[in-house]
């Protein structure tokens, strides 16, 4: 976690953990619905590109009139057929992106509550009421394109309580205490995340774009030895191909090239907005400093701005 300009310590003062039940819920199951789909995705990618392998070489056992090698990459073929079809069945990325939706609109207006940011400043009438109402209009728009609601399953007491005694807590803080603590434990936060993600995928995009290269040159060379009859008895067409494709569908599930982009930018914004934050001396203000901040975190405005660079 970063510092911001004040010279404020590292340690987080508020944090994820004083957030509600149902955030955590949501969180919980955006990263277990993540996992499947990266997992089954690399799986299938896995059996395709062995199946393909497995008809690329030229040795064949002589077991008798079966090739043991056909079957396996018969196999490998279905099974990647089976986790395909999975996937579709379970719907793990809709409820990946769903349930991390949701998660990350319970953080952001948690935090607007918490430090009096628009539209719950200080001053306004029932505060509380008006965040409950707030948030679960958000909640119902995605209830309606399938996100499910634990509070509608019979969920615990606690993930059906929104506002936390911490929430309150920092809520009552005064203005500069309120602002201190959410420049450095929200914005550089971020900011030192989204600086950290777009690091990583800059690393990865490069390994899977030389990987789908190499491929492909492999593959052109293996197609031109072909043409030319030079004596190539392992098939790498197919092989080379699939390895490229592979690593071409795997850098489009990540997005890494589009994301490099738009989380440096992201950071650069937050960096900018700490700066000016920490300038803010009174509460007038205030609340559309900590909306704009927000609105720049959102997982919508990063998307936007991936597509938009992509």
């Amino acid at each position: 976690m970063g510092e911001s300009g004040s010279g404020l310590r590292r340690s987080a003062v508020f944090g994820d953990r004083d957030l509600p039940g149902l955030f955590h819920f949501a969180d919980r199951a955006a990263v277990s619905r993540q996992r499947f789909t990266v997992e089954w995705v690399r799986r299938q990618l896995v059996l395709l590109v062995a199946a393909a392998a497995c008809s690329a070489l030229p040795w064949r056992p002589r077991t008798g009139p079966v090739d043991p090698l056909a079957l396996v990459s018969a196999a490998a073929y279905v099974g990647a057929l089976w986790f395909g079809w999975q996937m579709s069945r379970h719907h793990h990325k809709v409820n990946w992106q769903l349930h991390r939706s949701a998660a990350e609109l319970l953080r952001s207006q948690c935090w607007r509550y918490a430090v009096c940011g628009a539209p719950f400043e200080r001053g306004v009438p029932d505060p509380d009421g008006l965040f409950e109402v707030r948030l679960n209009e958000s909640l119902h728009k995605l209830r309606d394109v399938g996100w499910r609601d634990p509070r509608q399953l019979d969920a615990p007491a606690a993930e059906r309580e929104l506002i936390t005694p911490a929430m309150r807590a920092l809520r009552a803080k005064p203005f500069a205490a309120r602002r201190d603590i959410y420049v450095r434990d929200r914005v550089m936060q971020q900011r030192d995340w989204y600086h950290r993600r777009s690091a990583q995928s800059r690393r990865s995009a490069a390994v899977w774009q030389a990987l789908a290269a190499i491929g492909t040159v492999v593959a052109l060379a293996a197609a031109a030895a072909r043409a030319f009859d030079w004596g190539m008895s392992m098939d790498l067409v197919g092989l080379a191909s699939s390895a490229a494709a592979a690593s071409v569908a795997w850098s489009e599930l990540r997005q890494y090239q589009p994301l490099v982009a738009a989380h440096t930018l992201v950071a650069q914004e937050l960096a900018a907005m700490a700066v000016a934050m920490e300038r803010v001396v009174t509460e007038d203000r205030w609340g559309e400093e900590v909306a704009a901040a927000e609105d720049t975190i959102s997982p919508e405005h990063t998307a936007w701005l991936a597509r938009h660079r992509a």
